[in-house]
């Protein structure tokens, strides 16, 4: 039934509204905007018309069958008898948009129950309840507005906070940041968790990277079958909210949950191979690393650079994070003896080769014969935000590169004029994972080497 949730043919909005701001027009809006082709009936009992579409006074007049019901209404009482009009219609899918039930406790977690027990009752699955809904491109429910086209991308998002999911969707699909397929938030979980999206999103051909938030875990020991047989064909990189008793203390105000125990969470993490990420910005970078750069075959890592500090730096970083810096080959050192003025070395340092012969020429040359070493499973290239590397970037030579050798690589940003930083920020950042800082990249390229070298011994 997850399908009637991403690939309805009908929708209601109930509680949808014709005033501009407003929570029932966004989500209406957002609909009309998106690529959805099936019927949309808006619920209002004071409204014809809104955005071209003819206004029901209740769920139960709509002639048509209802696949998906939305509702956005302002109070719990109003929200569970609208789950019993949906009953009454025949609707199997609900996501309740609207705040107020088990995060404020009291009357809030009673409401909740009632909706459970109608869900229950008559074969509903519900979304939510204090949760922001649905991002892709064939349908957007958010209660928040999408400026552009949600992209047709591989990676999917499932966050435990509406804003969080919600803000998320907005920034990758805005700045084109994250080739996303859909962003989806669960609030509240009164039905519909974790467990049941990882297990639909890991059957799903177009979906290669998934990535998760939660602030409680509804079933452990479900959690765990699935995550293990799904991460065993794609990586779930995974954040746990509520770690400390500050954050759990925090979670149960936020969604009403009981955070999980951080132990028992990363232990299960690692037993079924789901990535771990510290905080919203891994959650996102990660997904990006895995869902543009092949897997490697190790942790042996080129580090290429053009200050000789910040190779030292990166060393260090690459050390504490498992990855292991190779002497590259006789051949290779053999092949690249007249680009140096001193032994060639790991990292590999550029600056003498970009003296002679510039940056662009001396990527075009060296470090293709660094990348292709057989010692070599993946690279780290260090860029500056300066005018001499604006030409490489222009012309996407190190993808080009990237593509033609078929390793994994991460870009690390460090000093800078920001108007040239933004540029290989924004252009490079489209098509390979760049960082700002060293260890950011770092860390990234650990995950995606662990998570390598785990899918090379289950496939031996």
């Amino acid at each position: 039934m997850m399908e009637l949730f991403f690939k309805p043919k009908s929708v209601a909005v109930i509680g949808a509204s014709g005033t501009p701001g407003k929570l029932g027009y966004v989500i209406i809006k957002n609909i009309a905007d998106s690529d959805f082709q099936g019927e949309v009936y808006p619920v209002n009992p004071k409204s014809d018309e809104i955005l071209g579409y003819k206004v029901y006074k209740s769920v139960k007049e709509i002639p048509g069958d209802v696949d998906l019901a939305v509702t956005a209404l302002p109070t719990p009482k109003l929200t569970v008898a609208t789950v019993r009009d949906c009953a009454e219609k025949g609707v199997k899918a609900v996501i309740i948009e609207s705040a107020g039930f088990a995060e404020m406790g009291g009357e809030g977690k009673k409401f909740q129950q009632e909706i459970v027990e109608i869900a229950k009752q008559n074969n509903i699955r519900v979304m939510g309840p204090n949760c922001s809904g649905i991002v892709s491109r064939d349908i957007v429910t958010s209660i928040y507005p999408m400026t552009r086209k949600v992209p047709r991308g591989n990676v999917v998002l499932i966050g435990q906070s509406g804003l969080l999911a919600a803000g998320m969707a907005s920034d990758i699909v805005e700045n084109e940041s994250l080739d996303i397929s859909k962003v989806c938030s669960i609030g509240n979980k009164c039905d519909v968790n974790e467990n049941d999206l990882l297990e639909y999103f890991g059957k799903e051909q177009d979906v290669d990277v998934i990535s998760m938030y939660l602030e409680t875990v509804s079933d452990g020991k479900n959690l765990t079958a699935i995550a293990k047989k799904v991460a065993a064909e794609k990586p779930v990189i995974f954040l746990s909210g509520g770690r400390t008793e500050a954050g759990a203390r925090a979670a149960m105000s936020h969604t009403g949950s009981i955070a999980s125990n951080a132990k028992i969470v990363e232990a299960a993490a690692r037993q079924t191979g789901m990535i771990m990420a510290d905080d919203f910005t891994e959650l996102k970078d990660f997904a990006k690393v895995f869902s543009t750069q092949p897997l490697p075959k190790g942790n042996r890592v080129a580090v290429i650079t053009l200050a000789g500090s910040v190779g030292v730096n990166v060393s260090d970083l690459c050390a504490t994070y498992g990855l292991e810096l190779p002497k590259l080959t006789a051949e290779t050192t053999e092949k690249l003896k007249d680009m140096f003025d001193t032994p060639v070395s790991n990292p590999v340092d550029l600056y003498f080769s970009v003296t002679k012969i510039g940056f662009t020429r001396t990527l075009e040359t060296t470090f293709p014969d660094a990348f292709r070493d057989p010692n070599i499973d993946a690279a780290v290239i260090i860029l500056a935000g300066f005018e001499y590397t604006q030409e490489a970037v222009q012309k996407k030579i190190i993808q080009k590169i990237v593509q033609e050798v078929g390793k994994p690589v991460v870009v690390c940003m460090i000093v800078g004029y920001n108007k040239y930083k933004n540029v290989i920020m924004d252009q490079l950042g489209k098509d390979l994972p760049v960082f700002p800082s060293l260890i950011s990249g770092v860390k990234a390229l650990s995950k995606l080497c662990e998570y390598g070298i785990r899918r090379q011994k289950l496939s031996a």
